[in-house]
């Protein structure tokens, strides 16, 4: 993003801040120009199948109904743990920039460390993921992973670090993890040299649920994020709480002590990982517009650019495609 560019998004603030009148007639906010919807998945099964070892089965999610469906001009696309490797993310990646020139398309991989081809690339091959548009490596620690021991999920962060480019080319890792995980991890995060230079990024809010405020774990989270050293993606609320008006104060929180360390993902095609087994499970239903008028009611006209356009940007369009 250039300076003229973030000029002009400036210019449009006056139009874009919005009053915050009573929650029942608070209206759509539209987002501001060059906006991130950092956590979503495309699923195409037909070229790309899925696990025979997974947990669920989404239905297909292609790119165009994602380009469609989100309210925000860019979109970080992220592998899940069902798929069966990183080529469908590639492909879709190669589609995006083909289809959506205007647009910047990021990439997610999905670290398992059972698949050998993570294990022997070279520095050229891993110039051709960045060059594809992946920023990011993730390590999931609730489906297909052991997010609830330390020392399986240390182990990951240390091999992921030693094996992906992240300091080269400016690649983050990002993970789902249980709020007291990362409590757990703290210390790890803010003084091991391997992970010293390391962007590190808590996928779905943390995993923090309204119960967890102002808890000893949660407030261990909010010093990572205030150390910058851990940025938080907000968003899919209603994966945390029924009433997701009940999030407020865990989401002022965070932008209160970081508001360079959050950005906005909405989870589409939001699958219901729920629904066990190898059928294909329609989605859940999603107000994506109300957790939006929401988030824009709680956040300062600051908190609310710097999570849409600016901390995005500056976590993944570190390269023009």
């Amino acid at each position: 993003m250039n300076f003229l560019s973030v000029l002009g998004i400036m210019a449009t603030l006056p139009y874009i801040a919005m009053a915050h009148p009573a929650q029942n007639t608070l209206l759509v906010p539209d987002l501001p120009p060059s906006s991130w919807n950092t956590h979503t998945h495309c699923f195409d099964p037909e070229r790309h199948p899925f696990k025979s070892s997974r947990s669920y089965t989404p239905q297909a999610a292609p790119l165009d109904a994602l380009i469609e469906q989100s309210p925000a001009d860019n979109v970080m696309i992220v592998q899940a743990t069902i798929e069966d490797g990183y080529s469908g993310l590639l492909e879709t990646l190669a589609n995006g920039h083909r289809d959506y020139p205007g647009k910047q398309i990021r990439g997610t991989i999905a670290w398992d460390p059972e698949d050998p081809s993570l294990k022997n690339k070279t520095d050229v091959d891993w110039d051709k993921f960045n060059n594809a548009g992946v920023r990011s490596v993730r390590i999931h620690g609730s489906y297909g992973g052991s997010g609830d021991d330390l020392e399986w999920v240390l182990k990951q962060f240390l091999e992921v670090a030693g094996r992906f480019p992240l300091e080269r080319h400016g690649w983050s890792i990002s993970s789902q993890l249980p709020l007291k995980t990362w409590s757990k991890m703290k210390d790890s995060i803010l003084t091991h040299p391997k992970l010293n230079n390391i962007t590190i990024i808590a996928d779905h809010n943390g995993s923090v649920t309204p119960d967890d405020y102002d808890t000893p774990e949660f407030n261990d989270f909010l010093s990572l994020m205030k150390a910058g050293r851990l940025y938080v993606k907000i968003g899919a609320l209603h994966r945390r709480s029924d009433d997701i008006s009940l999030l407020e104060p865990v989401i002022k929180s965070f932008a209160k002590v970081s508001a360079v360390g959050i950005v906005w993902g909405s989870d589409w095609p939001h699958v219901n990982a729920t629904a066990k087994g190898l059928t294909p499970a329609p989605p859940l239903e999603v107000d994506t517009d109300k957790e939006l008028r929401l988030l824009r009611e709680w956040l300062t006209d600051e908190e609310w650019m710097g999570m849409m356009v600016f901390n995005p940007a500056r976590l993944f369009d570190t390269v023009k495609q």
